[in-house]
């Protein structure tokens, strides 16, 4: 598996990992409210940066922020919107956003 979770503090995380047991199985990274969106960037930019130095031989892996309203659209969007002008290459993902017509 070749990617990388980053979860904001939410109904998910919290219903997720408790008490410092996870119920993920793949790489996961729990973040505040507001800066998911950046800890995501961070990451992603990371690898491609380690890629390019030759300090990192493998796939660079997928970055996936899923995040509530907090973090895409009340305390977190000026953290999502920095991350969209800088052209991230991180996924955000929104349970809000999906039923939106």
């Amino acid at each position: 598996n070749n990617v990388i979770y980053v979860n904001n503090t939410s109904c998910a995380e919290v219903s997720t990992s408790k008490d410092n047991v996870i119920s993920w199985k793949v790489p996961w990274v729990h973040h505040l409210f507001e800066s998911g969106a950046t800890v995501a960037d961070a990451i992603s930019t990371t690898y491609k940066i380690l890629k390019a130095k030759g300090l990192y031989n493998g796939k660079i892996p997928y970055v996936v922020h899923i995040g509530g309203d907090g973090s895409t659209y009340d305390i977190g969007f000026q953290f999502l919107k920095a991350a969209i002008i800088r052209t991230s290459t991180m996924v955000e993902m929104n349970v809000y956003l999906k039923d939106q017509k």
